[in-house]
């Protein structure tokens, strides 16, 4: 619900979050590796990744819009501004940008907005920026470059309608991956500690 709030708060949409989950009877972090997209992931890595949940390339391309916030450290895109190796797809402006934000040897906890336009937004400026060459990640400036998926680009940096009602779609599809019922789980008197 935190995740809702905060979407809504930025002026995203708001929808109702289905309850009832239990809570897993064990928390590592080696449980989540490989779980998650890495930001050099190509779309067939993305859509893969995200059909092993059940869910579609429409509802991986909406859920990476959760991008429109937050911060991104500068190791996770260095490989894209640097050299001889600059990423074609990107704007040289975003790039000349980027590079005074995170200059050779930077500390590594300098952090950049993954959004340049509308940082504390949550929109469609995500689907516009890829247009321009902004996507800060190569998993996401790929949403672009690649034409098979560059047709929902197109139409959602068009349709903040149609975004939302995607971006919703997608996250209740989201909520409902690894649902755990029975003994599988229980439900945690504090959430920071398991029973």
């Amino acid at each position: 619900m935190a995740t809702r709030d905060a979407i809504a708060l930025a002026g995203g949409p708001s929808y109702a979050v289905e309850l009832g989950r239990l809570d897993g009877l064990s928390s590592t972090a080696s449980s989540i590796d490989g779980m998650f997209p890495s930001p050099f992931f190509n779309l067939d890595q993305l859509t893969q990744l995200f059909a092993g949940n059940g869910l579609l390339q429409t509802d991986m391309i909406a859920l990476s819009a959760g991008h429109t916030v937050g911060f991104a450290h500068c190791n996770t895109f260095a490989s894209r501004i640097r050299g001889s190796s600059v990423d074609p797809t990107m704007s040289p402006r975003y790039v000349a940008q980027l590079q005074r934000s995170c200059p050779p040897n930077v500390d590594p906890r300098i952090a950049v907005a993954m959004d340049p336009v509308t940082p504390r937004a949550f929109d469609n400026q995500y689907f516009k920026n890829l247009q321009n060459g902004m996507g800060l990640l190569g998993s996401d400036q790929v949403l672009y470059s690649d034409p098979r998926s560059r047709p929902i680009v197109d139409s959602w940096a068009q349709s903040s309608v149609a975004f939302n009602q995607a971006f919703v779609t997608a996250m209740t599809k989201l909520g409902r991956v690894g649902v755990k019922t029975g003994s599988q789980g229980n439900i945690r008197r504090n959430c920071a500690v398991l029973n």
